[in-house]
């Protein structure tokens, strides 16, 4: 396995269960916020294969991640997150989920359906 496929699954498990238990645990209320993040990388040795930290940027990096995320309107719990890895990945993640929607919509869709 490559390191940047291995990189990803120390997170991915974290993100399934933190989306499994939100929508089991937690009724947000009709007012929904989605929005993204972006996260450069930094790290020691590999190509950004360290821990993320934040910093303020002005254009989204080349190495780095986008960070998808909806929650509840009025008391600002987060309810759902998807990191997007790559836009190959997404382009291919995206159009075998979105039944025929625009991509956007696509993504609104997947953010808010529990």
């Amino acid at each position: 396995m490559s390191w940047k496929h291995y990189r990803w699954l120390l997170v991915d498990d974290f993100v399934e269960e933190f989306n499994a238990h939100i929508a089991q645990a937690f009724a947000p209320s009709e007012h929904m916020c989605v929005d993204e993040s972006i996260s450069r990388w930094y790290g020691q040795g590999g190509h950004w294969m360290g821990l993320p930290m934040y910093v303020a940027i002005n254009q989204k990096p080349k190495n780095g991640c986008e960070i998808q995320n909806a929650a509840c309107g009025q008391c600002g719990v987060m309810l759902r997150l998807k990191l997007v890895k790559t836009a190959a990945e997404e382009s291919t993640t995206t159009h075998v989920h979105n039944d025929g929607l625009p991509h956007g919509t696509a993504v609104l869709k997947f953010l808010v359906a529990p």
